[in-house]
């Protein structure tokens, strides 16, 4: 059976100090695969180097960021695997470089306009149909008065077109194209994003064939949240493991928990 999983490293506090968690779960059932604490290589290399060689031939694909401690790993362990980038996890990057440049206009604006600049940042990144009237004027407002936040707000709906394509034809085509208009805007900060596509491109296409993000990851983050909230904490990651096992009565079938 051709299987598909997603990988990613979320950030939990369950006490005092923070922990980063590799999780794996299965793309198309949600099936929790595997948990370990950390985020370098060697965490999910003990979980891939755990399959048998069947099991590593049944995966098609496998989601994750473009870190590349996990992308070593599947390489090393899933050769002939197709690595999806996150199309999340590229938003969410894209809004970090939008925030790049708020930041940079806002040490650069006259003093009266500083607190207008610095305000604006979550209107720069919600959807148009979740902004309010009121986000929606300042919105208009910030992207009159500042050509590169303009610019960078017009590519960010445009990158979003990349996922809508189901033939790798045309998603290449699209690509390419925002990144000529990204590199073509002179602007620093979107030309080195646009050079940081171009390098990951195959794991953009891919998602054409294989179409897998990270919400079945987020749905999981939804359950572990609640759990800690529930307990005001742990101060025992392998607790939180059995407290997340026993959460759901499904989970008992679970093969993998570290």
């Amino acid at each position: 059976m051709v299987q598909q999983f997603g990988i990613r490293k979320e950030p939990k506090s369950i006490g005092k100090g923070h922990h980063f968690l590799t999780v794996a779960l299965n793309a198309d059932t949600g099936e929790t695969l595997f948990l370990g604490e950390g985020k370098k290589k060697e965490v999910l290399d003990r979980f891939l180097s755990s399959l048998t060689e069947e099991q590593k031939a049944s995966i098609e694909c496998v989601g994750i960021d473009r870190g590349g401690s996990y992308q070593a790993s599947v390489r090393e362990h899933l050769p002939n695997a197709d690595i999806v980038y996150d199309k999340f996890h590229i938003i969410a990057n894209y809004n970090d470089v939008i925030d790049q440049i708020r930041r940079r206009e806002w040490r650069q604006a006259e003093e009266e306009d500083k607190p207008f600049i610095k305000g604006q940042r979550f209107n720069l990144f919600r959807n148009p149909e979740n902004l309010t009237p009121k986000g929606q004027s300042n919105l208009k407002e910030l992207l009159a008065m500042n050509e590169d936040l303009n610019q960078a707000y017009i590519l960010k709906d445009m990158l979003k077109q990349l996922w809508t394509y189901k033939y790798k034809a045309c998603a290449r085509k699209c690509l390419d194209n925002w990144i000529a208009l990204a590199k073509e805007t002179g602007i620093s900060e979107l030309k080195k994003f646009a050079k940081g596509l171009d390098r990951a491109r195959e794991g953009l296409l891919s998602y054409c064939q294989h179409r897998i993000t990270s919400a079945k990851i987020e749905a999981f983050n939804g359950v572990i949240k609640r759990i800690i909230y529930k307990a005001c904490g742990y101060n025992d990651l392998d607790y939180l493991y059995l407290k997340r096992l026993f959460s759901n009565s499904e989970l008992l079938n679970y093969p993998w928990w570290i």
